[in-house]
């Protein structure tokens, strides 16, 4: 029998196509690299959260790089594949498709996305999923990028099977105002997994930990750097919220490439932060340092649904936080979200921080309020794994 019909044979077999329940779907979510983001951590909560006798969860990293995440996808049953992009990537890709015999890709990388799904296409995979989880790409606009985006798009309209976005702001900025009318188009907000925040605050251990003297005003950033995260105008805000009350620190949480950091940091020394910004680098323990501070300033330049502002929304944190879509798609359904422009001034911001700070520790957090006002809202994990597995249990005859 030829290579050609054996794969055809597996790529139809009762047991791909739902026939069986013996065996798990195999899906492969595409990213560029499983590095501590956003994206990369809904996506393993997700894996945590779905059941894992329908579903198995592959990664394909197109950087080909090792990523932070890597071994935890792997202790959760989890394979990564590094399959860098370059003049073999079709054949490498086409490859792993083949090989493993996937029921489903998901591509995670904004309109390249359309490269994914056409490979993909090509490969028989009955499930394609594109999946907007940001406003932009960050890439510029040039002609160049006009061009290589018109066609990346085209691909996505011909070949997916499903168009998702973590919101309806990145929908509409990504695909369109008539998004809606797209059958395939769906806004499928991130789940968040509480486990973590249903804890009793430790104020004193933090800032104790921290270098930071008890019973400090505390304002935090939960972010990689980046120009996306608007590092420098928060520590523009910051500066002037500490003129206004001298006590304040901020906590910086998060990585990022050291020529992203470099500047932030002479920045801060600049403004005379040096000895009030705490850069606190990559943490596992984000939960306790949210459920620790007072405050979260956020002036993000775009964002598709941003983790971190959940995340402060579970820990009962306030958030000041710059006024894109996907910040007032959270704002709707919890009230700790303020938002504020990032045309207003420093002192604008500064007023409205300082309106939204208690002391230290003098802020009620009913965990079992908040557990029960996510639990209702379309960001419980719960609802997102169904949601997921739904799409994942998708045939072409369903449509």
């Amino acid at each position: 029998m030829r290579l050609t019909e054996l794969i055809t044979q597996r790529k139809f077999s009762p047991s791909n196509q739902g026939g069986r329940t013996d065996a798990p779907r195999l899906i492969l979510h595409v990213f560029g690299q499983m590095a501590r983001g956003g994206a990369e951590l809904r996506t393993l909560e997700i894996m945590r959260h779905i059941d894992r006798e329908r579903f198995s969860f592959h990664y394909a990293t197109l950087s080909g790089l090792p990523g932070e995440l890597d071994d935890r996808i792997r202790e959760l049953g989890g394979e990564v594949h590094p399959v860098k992009l370059g003049l073999d990537f079709p054949w490498t890709f086409r490859r792993l498709l083949s090989a493993h015999q996937f029921y489903a890709v998901h591509s995670h990388v904004h309109y390249s996305s359309g490269f994914i799904l056409r490979l993909a296409a090509m490969a028989k995979v009955p499930v394609r999923i594109a999946h907007f989880r940001n406003t932009e790409d960050g890439r510029g606009d040039s002609l160049r990028r006009r061009v290589q985006r018109n066609i990346l798009k085209r691909w996505i309209d011909r070949y997916a099977t499903h168009i998702l976005a973590v919101s309806e702001g990145a929908m509409i900025a990504s695909w369109g105002q008539n998004w809606a009318q797209d059958p395939r188009a769906r806004v499928l907000y991130n789940g968040l997994d509480l486990d973590a925040f249903l804890k009793t605050p430790d104020h004193d251990g933090v800032r104790r930990e921290l270098s930071i003297p008890a019973g400090s005003v505390l304002c935090t950033h939960v972010g990689r750097f980046s120009p996306q995260k608007n590092h420098g105008r928060l520590l523009s805000i910051f500066s002037e919220v500490l003129r206004r009350t001298p006590g304040a620190y901020l906590v910086l949480v998060g990585g990022g490439a050291l020529d992203a950091e470099l500047p932030i940091r002479a920045r801060a020394s600049e403004l005379g932060l040096a000895d009030r910004v705490v850069f606190a680098g990559v943490r596992d323990d984000v939960p306790r340092l949210l459920l620790g501070a007072d405050l979260m300033i956020f002036p993000s330049n775009w964002e598709g649904l941003p983790g971190a502002v959940l995340e402060a929304c579970a820990a009962g944190l306030p958030v000041l936080a710059s006024d894109l879509p996907g910040v007032q798609e959270i704002a709707r359904f919890f009230p700790g979200v303020a938002c504020a422009s990032l045309e207003e001034s420093d002192q604008v911001w500064s007023d409205r921080a300082l309106s939204m700070l208690t002391p230290a520790g003098g802020r009620s957090r009913d965990l079992r309020d908040h557990r029960s006002r996510f639990t209702q809202s379309p960001f419980a994990i719960e609802r997102a794994a169904t949601a997921f597995a739904d799409i994942y249990s998708f045939r072409s005859e369903d449509r």
